[in-house]
């Protein structure tokens, strides 16, 4: 508190009263100094952690603040069935409901239906882009003549852009996708040898399969603006969806079914995507999209 000084002090008390004042406010500059060297010491080392900590998160990965994901979400809606699906015709029984009453609410959204189509090149089959440009051409040749194993040439025109093994010749050809969205390039191989038959997914020439740890990259396609597959990894399938995954909790997903079993294999539409699947040994229907 302030003292105040009373209008009848002597001289004396006067300065008295001033030598008190200076004294104290040059004890309260002298404080203040100080105060602000700590904050300004305590400041550089707050900076100092953030600098280090974004250094860290640079370094390392995995910082959600500067490198945040995606708020876009898909929707799953899952109907138990009462035992396996039947192809040709197609048919499977909810326990809950019936096939006609579950087809029918999305049903406008499966008729939107996207597929690369194949066709021949001199007699090799091929599939061209879909997406944003249709310029790229996907090609399945032999590695070499006489031998069985194939190779896919990726071609922009008629200059080769990529490679990649296709394995052993098999029911179902080794072009499954090609996607062309946002600058970049997807394709979908299906690889088939004496002991594998796995769908592999290339982006800008890379391997996705191997960056993440795939077993499985299935069912590529562009969903609702944004690029979306299928993977199995440890036993379990889960999706990617504009670069983030979810786990389905299902064990199997059927893919890559020739003839007429193939109308088991996912269905894919502009804003979703229908299929069958396993959890354990129960059988399920489910359609996984953006919906109204």
């Amino acid at each position: 508190m302030s003292k105040v000084v009373p209008l009848s002090a002597s001289r004396g008390q006067m300065e008295y009263y001033r030598s008190t004042f200076v004294e104290r406010f040059i004890m309260k500059v002298r404080l203040c100094r100080e105060n602000l060297r700590k904050g300004w010491n305590m400041a550089r080392i707050s900076i100092s952690r953030l600098i280090l900590s974004a250094f860290l998160c640079l370094t390392l990965g995995g910082c959600a603040v500067i490198f945040p994901k995606s708020n876009t979400s898909l929707k799953l809606e899952e109907h138990q069935l009462s035992g396996a699906p039947e192809p040709g015709p197609l048919s499977f029984q909810p326990l809950d409901g019936t096939q006609e009453e579950i087809l029918a609410k999305h049903a406008d959204e499966r008729t939107t239906t996207v597929s690369n189509e194949a066709f021949s090149v001199d007699g090799n089959p091929a599939i061209s882009s879909l997406g944003d440009k249709n310029d790229l051409k996907a090609v399945v040749l032999s590695t070499n003549p006489g031998q069985p194993d194939q190779t896919v040439k990726l071609l922009r025109g008629d200059e080769i852009i990529f490679e990649a093994p296709g394995g052993l010749p098999s029911p179902a050809v080794p072009v499954q996708a090609l996607w062309s969205y946002d600058g970049h390039w997807a394709l979908e191989i299906l690889y088939s040898d004496q002991s594998t038959w796995a769908g592999k997914i290339y982006i800008d020439g890379s391997l996705i399969n191997e960056q993440k740890g795939y077993d499985e990259a299935f069912g590529f396609q562009i969903l609702a603006d944004k690029p979306f597959f299928f993977y199995m990894r440890n036993g379990q399938v889960g999706y990617s969806y504009d670069g983030n995954e979810t786990e389905l909790n299902f064990s199997y997903v059927p893919h890559y079914n020739c003839c007429a079993e193939s109308l088991l294999n996912p269905t894919k539409s502009q804003k979703m995507v229908a299929f069958f699947a396993q959890r354990d040994s129960t059988w399920y229907y489910a359609e996984l999209g953006v919906f109204n």
